[in-house]
């Protein structure tokens, strides 16, 4: 059995096993940076079957029932996190969402955003609904694999150490928005959208003063709902919760009071970190809108490192400087730092189970769907003509399959296949029912004709009758 190791070091037993996940670590980078091709699913599986192998070797050196190592800060650890990331990114980026490596960088941005949200204390029962559902689908994933034993038995227990981290800490936090009273909860979820707000403000480069002001007018009209100092119910009950709703209320009221005193709440120590957080988050939300056309799941690898750099500056859960003092604009960076970690979280959710090479024919079949739709929403008289142009795109798609199958450059079959060919039956169904209401069209000759037979009978009988 190995040695424990001190922080980054690894015991010598261990280094054969660090050497080949360096190099893992390297061939997947290289897969990652390459965007001249497709990620190929060949290429992914047969680094997880390599890192299958290391992983049954580090085992046996550290034994089966020793769990405190794996969890150990060591350079083997760190680059076996690191792998694990990549590869469950590229399991992702090549449509395979609903297998067990794929949830590893899931779980580890879930575990980001569930402790942002417990050091803010910003959050009402309702905004912890999204990660509950969402760690049920992911260990429904797992438990699959553990069923059919697919994976080994190691990568079931890591993904289950941080599957039971999670739903611990987010139990934690249900249990603290389960403590304020069902009367203080409307207040208390209003509260956490003003703090929001008020952090959204003061991560902007400027800001209108009268925005402040409508959310201090709304503050002092809860306060006024106070007696005494304390939140009443009709009875004229104090109701549980006190704490954390009157903590909130005067966090917005020192927010309000920072921004109107100040334009620069973040110090010139830190804007190198807001400048940093601030270029994440824009690149971010601008993937979040452009995702479906732009976004590969490696990319966001760079940012789960910058993001997990800049964490390291912090000291008990604030910034500090080159001298180690703890500097102003604590709130702004936290919630910057927090807002990037979510919106990695969004992007990550909203990945389908379609291989990157599918991507553009799914994106094409979306837009034909929608343009369909809105035909048949407007309805109308349509002619064969009107219609042609998407019967052209839809043969065209079809004519890409073989034996019923869309394939890559490499003629392999890529994850997706499913939802491809159900939006192109989807597309062709409702072509189909726009072409029942299709009308007859005249032919010029057919017009002349009708021309003629109009301005006889005018000329005839002195009447403007039209046929």
């Amino acid at each position: 059995m190995a040695s424990t190791p001190t922080p980054d070091q690894s015991p010598m037993e261990e280094q054969a096993v660090l050497e080949a996940l360096i190099s893992i670590k390297h061939r997947l980078t290289a897969i990652k940076k390459d965007r001249s091709r497709f990620i190929k699913t060949s290429s992914v599986t047969g680094l997880y079957e390599e890192l299958s192998i290391q992983l049954q070797k580090l085992e046996e050196i550290r034994g089966a029932g020793n769990s405190t190592i794996w969890g150990f800060k060591s350079n083997v650890n760190s680059v076996l996190d690191d792998v694990f990331v990549i590869l469950s990114l590229c399991f992702m980026a090549i449509g395979k969402t609903k297998e067990s490596p794929a949830t590893y960088v899931q779980l580890l941005t879930i575990k980001q955003c569930l402790t942002g949200l417990q050091e803010s204390g910003i959050y009402a029962a309702e905004d912890l609904k999204q990660y509950e559902d969402r760690l049920k689908e992911l260990e429904a994933i797992i438990r699959v694999d553990e069923a059919k034993a697919s994976i080994p038995d190691i990568q079931t227990r890591i993904l289950r150490r941080k599957l039971d981290f999670n739903n611990g800490l987010l139990k934690e936090l249900q249990d603290a928005a389960q403590s304020i009273s069902p009367e203080l909860a409307p207040t208390h979820r209003r509260l956490v959208q003003l703090k929001i707000q008020l952090d959204t403000l003061a991560s902007r480069s400027s800001w209108d003063a009268s925005e402040i002001h409508d959310i201090q007018e709304e503050l002092r009209e809860i306060e006024a709902k106070r007696t005494d100092g304390k939140f009443m119910d009709e009875q004229g009950n104090v109701v549980s919760g006190q704490a954390a709703v009157i903590g909130l209320l005067e966090d917005c009221y020192d927010d309000c009071h920072n921004l109107l005193a100040t334009k620069e709440s973040v110090p010139k120590e830190l804007q190198d970190v807001f400048q940093r957080l601030q270029a994440i988050k824009t690149d971010l939300e601008r993937l979040v809108l452009t995702q479906r056309w732009t976004l590969r799941e490696t990319d966001l690898w760079q940012y789960e490192m910058q993001l997990s750099e800049i964490g390291t500056l912090r000291k008990d859960g604030k910034f500090v400087d080159q001298d180690g003092n703890v500097q102003e604009g604590q709130a702004v960076l936290n919630f910057m730092l927090h807002k990037c970690y979510r919106l990695i979280y969004v992007l990550l959710s909203a990945s389908e189970p379609i291989a990157e090479a599918l991507m553009p024919i799914h994106n094409q079949l979306l837009t034909v769907r929608r343009c369909l739709l809105e035909v048949k929403k407007w309805g109308g008289d349509f002619t064969v003509r009107d219609l042609y142009p998407y019967q052209m795109k839809l043969a065209s798609l079809d004519n890409m399959r073989v034996d019923g199958k869309f394939l890559d450059k490499d003629k392999e079959i890529p994850e997706g296949q499913g939802i491809c060919n159900s939006l192109l039956s989807e597309c062709y169904d409702i072509l189909y029912e726009l072409q029942d209401s299709v009308v007859e069209e005249k032919s010029d000759t057919e017009d002349c004709d009708d021309n003629e037979v109009e301005v006889e009978l005018r000329g005839s009988k002195g009447l403007d009758v039209v046929v």
